[in-house]
């Protein structure tokens, strides 16, 4: 077992697990089911990100306990969520491994290499019990040292490449998307500081979209939210033919004049309004 005044990750306890009861997850059932109690529940998307930045703050991700204690709160109370980067929910599922299971978990840093990456997209994922987690995606494949290489979590595919110098590359993708995502490992284990180093890259050198967006990832289905950059904006989703499906489905697309209006119908579709 983990050293536990070894992790940066570990939260209040007390915290750690009204974030577990909300996202239904129970202690000692494994990453994969974090990861998708996570994607259920906390939408991934820029929203956080974008408050901070209009606050001239650096975009939330080095603190999980008040992360976890933000979605908690906000729940609780009624009020809309904001949707979360990569970096935010990494070290807030680091936190939940650490602080209720205490197993080894890393939070790494890769580089996007596919050939529609612009020049610096930095990204997270957790590696935990032998598993490369990344709640941003809901996707989850074998770690390093595991002779399975490709994992399908949520209707998400994803490869994992092993290289001669010791480090991994993943492929990233679903019956959605135009391509699949590439990315390299950059940094095999960050802590608070380097995680909020690099949220702050994240203002001026990423690849995620400038306006809002949020997306949740259930069982059956994904459901995103985002505003066009010409005005207006739009709601998709995309239900699998199977639980274990990946490039089959069917998709429907809402469009609305406002992102006010997309986000309310996103809140009937998924019962999580965002803001």
């Amino acid at each position: 077992m983990l050293n536990r005044t070894g992790s940066p990750w570990l939260i209040d306890r007390g915290v750690a697990r009204d974030l577990a009861a909300l996202v239904g997850w129970a202690p000692g059932t494994g990453a994969t089911a974090l990861v998708g109690a996570l994607a259920e529940q906390v939408p991934s998307g820029t929203l956080a990100k974008r408050a901070a930045v209009a606050a001239g703050e650096v975009p939330p991700g080095a603190d999980p306990e008040a992360i976890a204690r933000r979605i908690v709160d906000d729940r609780n109370s009624g009020r809309p969520t904001p949707s979360w980067s990569c970096w935010a929910l990494c070290t807030v599922m680091a936190a939940l491994v650490a602080t209720l299971d205490g197993v080894p978990v890393r939070v790494a840093a890769t580089r996007r290499i596919d050939d529609g990456s612009p020049p610096v997209d930095l990204h997270s994922v957790v590696v935990v019990d032998a598993t490369i987690c990344d709640p941003f995606f809901a996707s989850v494949v074998p770690g390093p040292g595991v002779d399975e290489v490709v994992g399908v979590h949520r209707g998400k595919w994803s490869r994992r490449t092993d290289e001669a110098d010791g480090r991994w590359s993943l492929e990233v993708g679903d019956g959605r998307w135009p391509r699949r995502l590439a990315y390299r490992l950059v940094a095999p284990t960050l802590d608070g500081d380097d995680v909020r180093a690099l949220c702050a890259v994240s203002v001026t050198h990423s690849g995620a979209p400038t306006g809002p967006t949020a997306a949740l990832w259930r069982a059956d289905r994904a459901t995103d939210v985002w505003a066009h950059a010409v005005g207006g904006a739009e709601v998709r989703e995309w239900r699998r033919d199977a639980p274990d499906a990946v490039w089959e489905g069917a998709e429907t697309r809402s469009s609305h004049p406002t992102w006010e209006a997309a986000a309310a119908d996103f809140a009937v579709r998924t019962g999580i309004s965002v803001a």
